[in-house]
């Protein structure tokens, strides 16, 4: 079991790790993963709406104890046709209010999916997936892209026609995934956080939901070496 590497440290699946000495507090960001787009086509002809996109939660300081494990939850990625919700990131550490990305929302119709939310000091939800068109052999509705640092994620845009609408997008959260054109299948969510696009009318695929992401900062107290570097006292680093 290794502990945290050096600061900042990004964790992109569920795992467990040992605080490093001299280490008391997290800075702790937290991206749910995106929701899987809508296939709701080959049967009906009719195209699936988009994905929602996951949520950001930043908490400022969690507290844990130096030489302790922890484990970090991440959301991980939903597959292309399963039409799942996205998957929730989280951690606690000591204290009782966890940092908690949501999952963004599924859908199981031509409309979209909503953004999920979060728990922390700063909460910015996930894009919501675009509509799709609800007559036959039309376009499907784009993925919400992932909750950003500093505003909500970009929404997944409408079909226009038979062409699927474009993933959200437009900040540091993960892409949303384009709808699928008529026949076409819906594209996947981009890490982190991303939702899939809806299968195109004529087709069976919604694009699968983005994995989240864990990103932990912290300073330490106690002179380490970490490849041949020295992280003094109060310096970033593990």
């Amino acid at each position: 079991m290794a502990d945290l590497g050096a600061s900042p440290f990004t964790i992109t699946a569920t795992a467990t790790y040992e605080i490093p000495q001299g280490v008391t507090s997290l800075q702790v960001v937290c991206r749910g993963g995106g929701a899987a787009g809508s296939n709701n086509g080959a049967s009906s002809k009719r195209a699936g709406g988009g994905g929602g996109g996951g949520g950001y939660a930043k908490r400022n300081a969690i507290r844990v104890i130096p030489g302790k494990t922890y484990t970090f939850t991440v959301g991980a990625a939903v597959a292309a046709a399963s039409q799942s919700a996205g998957n929730p990131t989280s951690f606690a550490g000591e204290d009782a209010v966890l940092c908690q990305g949501n999952g963004g929302g599924n859908t199981l119709n031509n409309v979209g999916g909503t953004g999920g939310s979060g728990t922390g000091d700063t909460v910015w939800g996930g894009g919501n997936g675009g509509t799709a068109g609800i007559v036959l052999n039309e376009g499907g509705g784009g993925g919400g892209e992932g909750g950003r640092s500093d505003a909500a994620g970009g929404d997944g845009q409408p079909n226009v026609g038979a062409t699927g609408g474009a993933g959200g997008t437009g900040g540091d959260g993960g892409d949303g995934g384009k709808g699928g054109d008529n026949t076409v299948a819906g594209a996947d969510g981009v890490a982190q956080g991303g939702g899939g696009g809806g299968a195109g009318g004529n087709n069976d695929t919604g694009g699968g939901g983005a994995r989240g992401v864990i990103v932990v900062t912290y300073t330490t107290n106690v002179t380490r070496s970490f490849g041949g570097a020295v992280a003094s006292p109060g310096s970033p680093g593990f």
